[in-house]
């Protein structure tokens, strides 16, 4: 579009020269040659106002095409952001273990949930003539007690304490820490995980415990455990 601009401008140029001519050259030549730029001028004019007409449209065009590409980009972001959202929950979403239902991982261990309780004290099932208890100290507190039993699979004897952990939360919110125990001579006393084996194919009873206040206890919100076996999180819901 410069050149034909830059066209306009010398035709109208020559035009000027050639009517300043006239007075002293042949004025038939001169005549002819003014029409023949006059028609000139007229093409270019032309054309120059075709192709002001054309860059215009191609600017609606790129600027439409503009707004179109930012409209799709951010519709885009919104779905990925929504799907990200989903995955997330889903990743975060925590496989249920039920009480009395065993949770069985092929080589690893059988694991069952046997019973949940409250108690200021804590003993064995069968307590002995001399046992260890557990008594919760703090005033206005009381234990939480979860009792697994496991079954070892694997081919050698594995620690106790290996078998899981565990984490109390009460109301979504409040977490409270767990230690374990093991019971021995057939529920009659406690002893350490940390020093115990469960051989190859034999069972165990293993407390997990977590000092609460009292309100864990007798309130009604909503109460879980979050076990974790073999880096698997699972959920066990107690109210």
């Amino acid at each position: 579009m410069k050149v034909k601009t830059a066209g306009l401008w010398m035709a109208a140029a020559l035009l000027a020269v050639s009517v300043a001519g006239c007075s002293s050259g042949n004025s038939s030549s001169a005549g002819e040659n003014t029409e023949k730029l006059k028609t000139e001028i007229s093409k270019l004019q032309e054309e120059n106002k075709q192709l002001k007409e054309e860059n215009d449209k191609l600017k609606q065009e790129a600027s439409a095409a503009a707004v179109a590409a930012t409209g799709n980009t951010e519709a885009a972001d919104s779905t990925n952001e929504g799907g990200s959202t989903n995955t997330s929950g889903s990743e975060e979403q925590d496989k249920a273990i039920v009480k009395g239902q065993p949770l069985t991982i092929g080589g690893i261990a059988e694991y069952t949930i046997t019973k949940t309780s409250f108690a200021k004290k804590v003993i064995p099932s069968k307590p002995g003539s001399f046992y260890t208890y557990y008594e919760a100290k703090e005033p206005g507190t009381t234990y939480l007690a979860i009792t697994l039993k496991v079954k070892n699979l694997g081919g050698e004897g594995k620690a106790a304490d290996s078998f899981a952990e565990m984490q109390v939360k009460y109301d979504n919110q409040y977490e409270y820490k767990t230690f374990s125990t093991l019971e021995k001579n057939g529920g009659e006393d406690f002893t350490y995980t940390n020093i115990s084996d469960v051989e190859p194919l034999k069972n165990g009873t293993l407390v997990y415990l977590a000092e609460v206040p009292d309100e864990v206890q007798t309130g009604d919100k909503p109460l879980y455990a979050e076990v974790k076996i073999e880096g698997q999180t699972y959920r066990y819901t107690i109210r």
